[in-house]
């Protein structure tokens, strides 16, 4: 009988690796990989570069990129006027996603707009929350943050989309960053940053914008400077804005390795898509911590993150061209063997990922300072913990 049921195991084992079941040690079935295409694209309300509003051409290219997700800001819902309803145009167009409108506000005619969030997995939940007015009385658009949790085959992952307003003043910048403040608040607890999280949108703010580090020290990646300079014509996501016009983004949470990330170019918008590709790393994480690099903690930052197995992560960003260069170490305590460095050579081109083994340390202290050759200065340190 021993050997009947050691040859039944082993062939329900291999039916279950034919199916993409992969089975533990306690003979249950572990969760399958999770891996996602997010699409990020301000879609200026179907208007495209040669001024005609023509909503074929948003479901053009979201139909050729394929994603699993799909996060668009400056929708709009004009029924009320006797126009279009735009998100439900795009339910129509991909039958198989689920939606969520997030409204931001009404215009003087009776229409409304928002972010909207489609997705190919089940939703949840859904978030919509109205972002802060800066002052009280502006007649400024009212902007809001979008957010859903969706089950992926078992692992719930929460996708969450914002708009931020535009604008160079003093009044403008000010009410950006009362709102980019508000976001980073609302959906950064410490908790949740252990987990399967996006954050995508248009912030209207250039990689070196003061609200980035704001961002960043929770524990939020910018998912382009993963794999991608912060320059070239191939980080520009608002043409004809300036060489460096990257303001369109996706963030994920350190649980998330981003595999691939690119623009696409088209005129269906005044802006184009951000297309990223990102997979939960297995071992899952464990801890992770971000220090911010500078006097003004504004120079740059490095994230180390533990996984299950006492791997570690290491991502190193230097976000201002000062000639000064952002470098990281890893250790087990505050003063002792240094177990890991990394820095970027690049001086704000972009971020740099090291990796230590599994077995290195299951809460490291990361400590980052600003260095040119062999002089650093204003280093600063934190331990990751689990929140």
């Amino acid at each position: 009988m021993r050997r009947r049921r050691g040859l039944v195991g082993a062939l329900a084992a291999a039916l279950l690796a034919v199916l993409g079941v992969v089975t533990t040690g306690s003979g249950q079935a572990a969760a399958a990989p999770v891996s996602l295409r997010v699409l990020n694209w301000n879609v200026q309300g179907g208007q495209g570069t040669d001024g005609v509003t023509d909503f074929s051409r948003i479901v053009s290219v979201i139909r050729q990129q394929n994603p699993d997700v799909v996060t668009l800001q400056e929708l709009h819902d004009n029924r009320a006027i006797g126009g279009e309803n735009q998100w439900q145009t795009l339910l129509d167009a991909f039958p198989g996603y689920q939606a969520h409108f997030a409204r931001s506000d009404d215009n003087a005619f009776g229409g409304s707009a928002g972010n909207l969030i489609l997705s190919r997995y089940p939703i949840l939940e859904r978030l919509t929350a109205l972002l802060p007015q800066y002052p009280a009385d502006t007649t400024a658009v009212r902007r809001s943050l979008g957010g859903v949790r969706i089950d992926v085959g078992g692992t719930d992952v929460r996708v969450y989309t914002t708009h931020l307003s535009s604008g160079v003043g003093a009044e403008a910048t000010e009410r950006r960053n009362r709102q980019a403040r508000e976001v980073v608040d609302r959906v950064s607890s410490s908790a949740t940053m252990r987990t399967p999280m996006l954050l995508t949108g248009d912030l209207n703010a250039r990689p070196d914008n003061e609200i980035r580090p704001w961002f960043a020290a929770p524990g939020w990646l910018d998912a382009w400077t993963q794999l991608n300079p912060n320059t070239g014509a191939g980080t520009v996501t608002l043409p004809g804005n300036g060489d460096d016009a990257r303001i369109d983004y996706v963030y994920a949470t350190p649980s998330f390795d981003v595999t691939a990330a690119r623009t696409v170019t088209t005129s269906a918008s005044d802006h184009r898509p951000v297309v990223v590709d990102v997979a939960v790393h297995e071992p899952r994480l464990a801890t992770t911590g971000t220090v911010l690099a500078g006097a003004g903690q504004n120079a740059g930052w490095a994230n180390a993150t533990a996984y299950a197995d006492n791997s570690v992560r290491l991502r190193v960003c230097d976000n201002l061209a000062d000639g000064w260069g952002v470098r990281a170490y890893v250790s087990a305590n505050s003063g002792s063997t240094r177990l890991l460095t990394g820095n970027d050579p690049a001086f704000a081109d972009r971020c740099y990922t090291f990796n230590a083994p599994a077995g290195t340390v299951s809460s490291p202290v990361v400590r980052v300072c600003l260095y040119q050759g062999t002089v650093e200065k204003e280093c600063r340190e934190v331990r990751a913990t689990a929140g």
